[in-house]
Formats: structure tokens, C-alpha cells, sequence
């Protein structure tokens, strides 16, 4: 039962990411590198207080964390923006689309075997983005197509994220790998950043950076670690949908987004196409 507490909580704060998003007004990069910075400031500060700073050496998987980090970094960027120039809905659909890829990808780069329901699975969530990308959901102009795109390279992203985190999650502290990862986003951003004169920030903004950095980049994550490993994979994969229906919810009470009953049909169909693969892994591990 504590398992499923974690995790539901971890979902409910990343739900409110697209909130967040709008009030700060910021553009991704900006938001991506500040959030990034005070989450690694957090994580050190947590891995001092834990005592491992002597353990912050990773060997032969340094290199990987390292691309785990770029692959976080493609995520995120085209996910805050998504959630900037388009719906909430919109966003989090097409991201959702990650169980899908990684059912597809997972055949070719771990060796896992890819059956009929992965392909149906497939079939069924492309079918789904069709419905969205027919203008299911209000979608206007070149930002609204534009958001809806970087929604699903947000999810493709997210899928190679879960694959490489597969073997360096059980060898390694997780706070320690997130903290290694924030060297990226930092550090890439930071080139951006910096140059274009993005660095200036509110008070109000400031405060809100630092806390998402604490809550939805450090604490969410560490409970939903946690949280994973008194629950099966299915069980996760079935709760992680909480969150674009938290995520909606909270859109259309905030922001006053309805979604077109064309978004909500194509909605469905990805979240099936994710039931489908999460079934067939239940079948496998039985």
C-alpha cells in the first residue's frame, strides 16, 4: 500500500508541471536551467548530508548517466515547451505516447522480444495522434502543431530515458546518478542561457524555480524510486496515466482548457495503446 502512496503522490506534483509553466512565463531553456540548478543544489547538499561525497565516482558508467542526462535534457526541453505554446492536454497526451516507444525500442536495443500487441499497441497510439494532430485540439496556427510535435519527441525522449535507467538504476544511488545527470542541462542551457541575457528573474520566479528544483526534480523522484520497488512495473505503468488525468483536470479548473471530444477519443486510444503493452508485460512476467 505504501508503494502505491509514493508513487500516486510523485505523479499528483509532476501533474502540476503545466501550471507551473504558465505562471513562470519563461522560455523552456530558461525554466530547464534553473530548475536544473536548484535541483542539483539540493541533491548535493542531500548527498553530504548522507555522507557520499567520497562515492560520487561511477567507473565504466559515467559515460552512460552522462547520455541518460542528454536524453533527460531532450525530454524535458521539448516537454516544457509543449506544455508552453500549446494545451495541457495537448502536451501530455502526445508525451504519454512513451510506453508505446519504449515497447518498440526495447526489441532492438535490449533484446526483448516484440509481439503482436506490441505492433497493436502501436497501431492503436498512432491512430490516436491522428486524432490530436486533426486539430482535436484547438491546435491554431504553426505553435499549436508545433507544441503537439514536441509533445511526442518528448515521449520518444522519455522512452530511451526509461531504457538506459533500466541497469544503471540498480547499481547506483539515485540521487547520486540525478545529481551527475544535472551537469547536462546546466551546463548545455547554460550556454544558451547566459549569452541571450535569459538569466534575469523575479523574486516570485526565483522562488518558484527553487521549489519545483526541491519538489517535482528531487523529492517527486526519490518517491517514485522508492515507490517502484513495492509495485510491480505494471502497477506503475497503469498509475503513471493518473497524471495526464490529474494534469487535464487541472488545466480546465485553472486555465479554463476544455478539450475537444476529438482530443479526448485520441486520448483514449494512447492510453490504451499504453494498457496494451503494460498487459502484455503482466502476461510475460506471469
Amino acid at each position: 500500500m505504501r508503494g502505491y502512496f509514493l508513487i500516486i503522490t510523485a505523479l499528483a506534483i509532476w501533474s502540476t508541471w503545466g501550471l507551473v509553466i504558465r505562471w513562470l512565463d519563461k522560455p523552456a531553456p530558461v525554466v530547464v536551467f534553473y530548475n536544473a540548478l536548484f535541483a542539483m543544489l539540493f541533491q548535493g547538499l542531500a548527498l553530504l548530508a548522507a555522507r557520499r561525497r567520497e562515492k560520487l565516482h561511477f567507473d565504466r558508467d559515467l559515460g552512460a548517466i552522462l547520455l541518460l542526462g542528454v536524453c533527460g535534457l531532450a525530454n524535458v526541453l521539448s516537454f516544457f515547451y509543449a506544455l508552453r505554446v500549446t494545451t495541457i492536454a495537448s502536451a501530455l497526451i502526445t508525451h504519454y505516447t512513451a510506453p508505446v516507444f519504449v515497447a518498440l525500442f526495447a526489441p532492438l536495443m535490449l533484446g526483448d522480444r516484440m509481439g503482436r500487441s506490441t505492433l497493436a499497441a502501436l497501431a492503436v497510439s498512432v491512430a490516436g495522434l491522428a486524432l490530436i494532430f486533426a486539430r482535436g485540439l484547438g491546435l491554431s496556427g504553426g505553435a499549436g502543431l508545433a507544441g503537439a510535435v514536441s509533445g511526442t519527441f518528448s515521449g520518444l525522449a522519455y522512452a530511451f530515458v526509461i531504457i538506459f535507467s533500466r541497469g544503471i538504476s540498480a547499481r547506483h544511488n539515485p540521487v547520486k546518478v540525478m545529481f551527475i545527470q544535472g551537469f547536462v542541462p546546466v551546463i548545455a542551457m547554460g550556454l544558451y542561457v547566459v549569452p541571450t541575457g535569459g538569466l534575469g528573474l523575479t523574486l516570485r520566479q526565483g522562488l518558484v524555480l527553487a521549489f519545483v528544483g526541491l519538489v517535482h526534480s528531487t523529492l517527486a523522484n526519490v518517491l517514485y524510486l522508492y515507490g517502484i520497488r513495492e509495485v510491480t512495473a505494471q502497477e506503475a505503468g497503469v498509475l503513471g496515466y493518473l497524471e495526464p488525468v490529474l494534469a487535464i483536470t487541472l488545466g480546465f479548473l485553472f486555465l479554463g482548457e476544455s478539450p475537444h471530444i476529438l482530443a479526448v477519443l485520441g486520448g483514449v486510444l494512447i492510453v490504451l495503446s499504453g494498457f496494451i503493452v503494460v498487459r502484455k508485460g503482466a502476461r510475460e512476467a506471469g
